[in-house]
């Protein structure tokens, strides 16, 4: 049985490694404000800026939630094999950020895009050790297969079959204490998973809990232990 848990385990970890376009949205959920003009006329703050720097602005703060362009990661596993894993983070070109990942058991690709108030997934697959990172053209290519993160950044707010539960929440990793950490969740019949976010770190934290009829509950977790960046 154990065994039969560590393969499922070791997809769930796979998941976890774990739309719309609103440009003028920010990342908490509120729209540019409206002023007065002299002759008591609101006037849409939008329509005095360009519309591309109102996205940059969103851009910015959504992929403050990964590791900049260059660094690397290793994560501390507890429960499982395959949790110990390390990471690589390259932003080949705006708005992308691509991640390889190495677990023991699989090397596997991950692209993530900003668009609007969302990140978006546009692959998560295993690919061969030597693989380089796609072209801009490869990359422009993809399309999304689910949704990542999405705002406002805000407790309640859902995206697929995950949800913000928790704003500043506290999380120790062999790295460092954490206090400000945005919690997601995706919650099924017998299982949680759970990805602690940080900005400027992204992902410090993912906890598998896995509930078993008269038994302990079984958890899996990966957790920032040590950070190299450029």
């Amino acid at each position: 049985m154990k065994r039969n848990l560590s393969f499922l385990l070791f997809a769930l970890l796979l998941v976890l490694a774990g739309c719309s376009n609103k440009p003028t949205t920010s990342i908490d959920g509120k729209t540019d404000s409206s002023e007065t003009n002299q002759n008591g006329t609101d006037v849409d703050k939008s329509q005095q800026q360009n519309g591309n720097e109102d996205a940059n602005l969103t851009d910015v703060s959504l992929l403050d939630y990964f590791l900049p362009d260059g660094s690397t990661a290793h994560y501390k596993g507890v429960g499982n094999e395959f949790a110990e894993l390390d990471i690589t983070v390259a932003r080949p070109a705006q708005d992308y950020v691509v991640i390889h990942e190495n677990n023991g058991g699989a090397f596997v690709q991950k692209v993530y895009k900003v668009n609007g108030d969302e990140i978006q997934v546009l692959q998560e697959e295993h690919i061969e050790l030597d693989a380089g990172i796609p072209t801009t053209a490869e990359l422009e290519s993809m399309s999304p297969i689910r949704t990542y993160l999405k705002g406002p950044i805000e407790v309640g707010t859902t995206f697929d079959d995950w949800k913000i539960v928790e704003m500043n929440a506290s999380v120790e990793t062999p790295y460092q204490q954490f206090e400000d950490a945005v919690v997601i969740e995706q919650a099924g019949k017998d299982f949680v998973n759970r990805i602690y976010l940080v900005k400027d770190f992204g992902e410090v934290k993912r906890e598998s809990v896995m509930s078993m009829e008269g038994e302990e509950d079984f958890v899996v977790t990966s957790s920032l232990e040590t950070v190299t960046q450029p």
